[in-house]
């Protein structure tokens, strides 16, 4: 059983039915990171979105952070170059997120999956510039924050998805 303000029933359901197809997510960290938030309190399944989403944004921005702290350690130019592709991708990432936020907040779910599947591919695309451009390392300086942002991205896809 959840110990949590949420309504249990809710947020169990949502997260047993994006996992089902989405099992890079996983259960117990949909619900934890859901439970985590405040607003789990009062929140309905457009609730939810918004928290999954707020939490995609505040996974793009640790990355940016990742990349500004690398970048200003004067990393080798394939490296700089690998890091201002993640830069890219992440800070289009942020922009995407906020129109979706928006979206959802208007109940324009359709609107708000199409953003969010903008979003969703921003840790791909970063790890793929290390891979095709890289210094040869077998994964990015990143993949630890591209792994966390690509499972709470597909979180908020998922539920909107759901919903639209």
């Amino acid at each position: 059983m959840i110990s949590s303000p949420c309504d249990a029933a809710l947020l169990q359901d949502t997260c047993r039915r994006i996992t089902t197809s989405h099992s890079g997510i996983g259960y117990d960290f949909c619900v934890a990171s859901l439970r985590a938030d405040p607003a789990c309190a009062s929140a309905d399944r457009r609730g939810l979105a918004m928290i999954a989403t707020r939490l995609s944004l505040a996974g793009a921005s640790a990355a940016m952070s990742a990349i500004a702290n690398m970048t200003g350690a004067k990393p080798n130019p394939r490296s700089r170059d690998c890091l201002g592709v993640c830069w890219e991708v992440y800070d289009a990432a942020i922009d995407h997120l906020n129109v979706a936020m928006r979206n959802i907040g208007a109940g324009r779910y359709r609107e708000a999956v199409v953003f969010l599947s903008a979003a969703v591919d921003a840790p791909d695309n970063c790890e793929d510039a290390f891979r095709e451009i890289g210094d040869g390392a077998p994964s990015s300086p990143l993949a630890h924050e591209d792994r966390d942002f690509g499972r709470v991205a597909a979180m908020a896809l998922a539920i909107t998805a759901a919903m639209g």
